[in-house]
């Protein structure tokens, strides 16, 4: 065997790189594009390749038995990415660019997409107070529960500070620099079996804000009695009522942005 051969078998292999990779979230706002912008020129700046993602989901409330026969969504999601990339980068990119286009919540296909990348880079949103309670931050759970270092880019193209994460690993709420603020909402049911018919009384203390529903349900006279039944009815229904009502107070009372 010549001393080629034996080089070859005993050298040591090429070392493997690592793909240099950055996230970034498009969704066709203002700060999307920003941190579009921003990711492109860390890349430059690293040789990374970016990865845009558009997360596009169905409307949660499209009717209560209506099927979803309307893929219009997708298309429209598609057509944001496409358009975003190209006013950001034109047609003489500087960096690879890929693009992913994915049905699902947009903080779970972030953090799924980030997975082995060097960064994940969001726009920050501005969203009325209580809808960003209701909702939850995107950028807060991808802090959280990131595998990668999370940069957020507000619409001017600076970069904002990450969420606050606690020391057990949960995001909170802010209300001042250092503090933190936690919440118990207090729920109370009074269900009433009377005979065929029941009947509850919801009360809902939401943070000082008392909320009241009344439900019923009565058996149909052919069925079996079956007082648990009445009962998940009659609560439901209720509950069912305290949502509606909050999502109204949510509309009323969503005016103040706050960043996402």
């Amino acid at each position: 065997m010549g001393s080629n051969q034996i080089s070859a078998v005993g050298g040591s292999p090429p070392p493997l790189t690592r793909e240099h990779r950055i996230v970034v979230g498009i969704d066709g706002s203002g700060p999307s594009k920003a941190a579009l912008r921003w990711a492109v020129g860390q890349a430059v700046l690293t040789g990374a390749a970016v990865h845009a993602v558009a997360a596009w989901e169905y409307p949660s409330l499209y009717g209560w038995f209506a099927p979803m026969v309307d893929d219009g969504f997708e298309r429209t999601a598609r057509r944001t990415l496409s358009a975003e990339i190209n006013e950001i980068l034109g047609p003489d990119r500087p960096v690879e660019v890929r693009e992913s286009l994915v049905l699902g919540h947009a903080a779970e296909v972030l953090l799924e997409a980030a997975a082995g990348a060097d960064l994940l880079v969001l726009g920050s949103r501005g969203r009325g107070t209580f809808a960003r309670t209701l909702l939850g931050s995107v950028s807060t759970r991808c802090a959280v529960h990131g595998a990668c270092p999370v940069v957020i880019v507000r619409a001017d193209g600076t970069v904002a500070a990450p969420p606050p994460v606690a020391a057990g690993g949960e995001g909170v709420e802010q209300s001042a620099p250092g503090a933190v603020r936690t919440k118990d909402w207090q729920l109370s049911l009074h269900v009433v079996e009377d005979e065929d018919t029941t009947r509850v009384h919801a009360v809902l203390n939401a943070d000082g804000d008392v909320l009241h529903s009344d439900a019923r349900s009565r058996r149909n006279p052919r069925d079996a009695p079956a007082p648990a039944v009445g009962d998940e009815f009659a609560v439901g229904r209720a509950l069912v009522d305290l949502g509606h009502q909050l999502l109204r107070s949510g509309v009323h009372g969503a005016t103040g942005p706050t960043e996402e």
